[in-house]
């Protein structure tokens, strides 16, 4: 049995981003050909990596600009293995801030999925942005002295 002291360490949260307009285009996480994210249907795409032993503490879906055209723009943030780990299907079409619900989930080096659902009609206009703020199991960038 070992005998525990405090911590006196502590790391920086760092931070990831992903910045679309409607009228990008990605290969889904299916595969295929690239499709637009105004297209009116689902399509699934891996945004960004996240590092085994990640843990998510926190994190944003912005639209930064509305999207015109479609009566919803509706978006889920997870994995591979659930895809609303971080956030449940939430209409973005309006411009504004919806924070992530980190879960505590260690990643097993899954990388994050965006899905995206115009609904209606395709999108004409908008942009949105997903920020991702994790630590790193067993990082230390600081250590304070008392």
């Amino acid at each position: 049995m070992a005998e525990l002291k405090k911590s006196r360490n502590a790391q920086t949260v760092l931070s990831a981003e992903f910045t679309f307009n409607f009228d990008d285009t990605m290969v889904p996480a299916a595969g295929g050909a690239a499709v637009a994210f105004s297209t009116v249907a689902a399509h699934a795409v891996d945004v960004m990596a996240l590092p085994r032993g990640a843990t998510l503490v926190g994190g944003e879906v912005v639209t930064d600009t509305a999207f015109t055209g479609p009566t919803a723009v509706n978006v889920k943030v997870g994995d591979a293995t659930s895809d609303n780990r971080y956030l449940g299907t939430t209409d973005k079409v309006l411009a504004a801030r919806t924070a992530l619900v980190p879960t505590g989930f260690k990643s097993t080096g899954e990388a994050i999925r965006l899905t995206v659902t115009p609904t209606v009609a395709p999108a004409t206009a908008g942009k949105m942005t997903l920020r991702v703020h994790y630590t790193m199991e067993n990082r230390v960038s600081e250590v304070h002295v008392k």
